[in-house]
């Protein structure tokens, strides 16, 4: 660096760097926050150095700080505008449930008793708390008597069974009950999805129709299907809506698998026992065989059983009876 020679007052000098350090001797080092100065005697101009060490014999070496220490922190701005509001968070866990409310008014009066016998098969709560029903009786002496009888009236159905297990071996797979024209020529394609062959002993394809639940034709079946095989069924299943097919375990009650299309079947009555046969999500009316189209309603994906009518089931113009299913082209 060379010297540079500064024109101050010393005066000026004494004001502007009130840090500034005059050093007795030369020796003193300078760092990179120190300057260093070279004063004549009785000369009011200054020469900057590098180093104390440059200054000639008779000068007066002077030096002050760059910077001086860090004043105190000046008092806090004003805020700034708020920022834009956030994503709303996650929904919280739901409280408790709160008391309950008190009573609503009393409803209005029923219609007026037209006679005694009107109680006639009534519900009442016998002496021991059992349900029952009122019979109305009158004597030779012309007394009305009420007794509340046992019984409480006939037992409920008995409920649907549970829907079969997705594991079930044998799937119904495939059904055309509509053809153009003239029906005839309709089947019922079951699969064997298993990894063995299944037995068929005991069971029985049912044809159920949709207008009284009822079943209207039954197919028993025989033998062994091997796995992985098809067996094809000709029947002729009806075209109402709705109607179904149900693939029942004779010996157990047990439903293997079912098929309730152009509509719901929820109470089929097979040999006495009430079946539900939707599965999962109800396959949608509009998803039905054609008789203008000549075709199948089928699982597509072949065999697929997720116990989910509305996934499971689609209509195709390629009918496979006795072969794999494919969708239309």
């Amino acid at each position: 660096m060379h010297s540079r020679m500064i024109g101050i007052g010393l005066a000026a000098l004494a004001t502007l760097f009130g840090t500034a350090t005059l050093a007795a001797g030369a020796s003193e080092v300078t760092d990179g926050n120190v300057i260093t100065g070279c004063q004549k005697p009785g000369k009011s101009f200054l020469r900057i150095v590098e180093d104390a060490s440059q200054c000639r014999h008779g000068e007066r070496v002077v030096t002050w700080n760059v910077r001086g220490p860090e004043g105190p922190a000046g008092p806090a701005g004003p805020a700034g505008p708020a920022g834009q509001q956030g994503a709303a968070g996650a929904q919280g866990a739901p409280g408790p449930q709160g008391p309950a409310g008190p009573a609503g008014p009393q409803g209005p009066a029923g219609p007026a008793l037209a006679s005694l016998a009107a109680l006639e098969g009534s519900a009442c709560v016998r002496f021991d708390g059992s349900a029952g029903i009122v019979d109305v009786a009158t004597t030779a002496a012309n007394i009305v008597e009420l007794r509340c009888d046992g019984g409480g009236g006939p037992p409920p159905p008995p409920p649907p069974p549970p829907p079969p297990p997705p594991s079930s071996g044998l799937v119904i797979n495939e059904i055309d009950y509509d053809q153009v024209g003239t029906d005839a020529g309709g089947f019922v394609e079951l699969k064997n999805t298993g990894g063995a062959a299944a037995t068929l002993d005991g069971l029985a394809l049912v044809l159920v129709n949709g207008g009284d639940s009822q079943e209207y034709e039954r197919v028993a079946l025989t033998g062994s299907l091997a796995a992985g095989a098809y067996l094809v069924l000709s029947v002729e299943a009806q075209n109402g809506a709705p109607d179904g097919v149900a693939l029942i375990d004779t010996t157990s009650g047990s439903l293997l698998d079912a098929l309730s299309y152009e509509g719901e079947i929820r109470a089929a009555v097979i040999s006495g026992q009430t079946y539900d046969l939707v599965e999962g999500t109800p396959l949608a009316a509009a998803v039905a065989d054609s008789n203008t189209t000549d075709g199948s309603l089928s699982r597509l994906p072949d065999g697929q059983d997720t116990n989910n009518a509305a996934s499971d089931w689609a209509f195709t113009a390629t009918k496979t009876p006795g072969a794999a299913n494919v969708a239309s082209p």
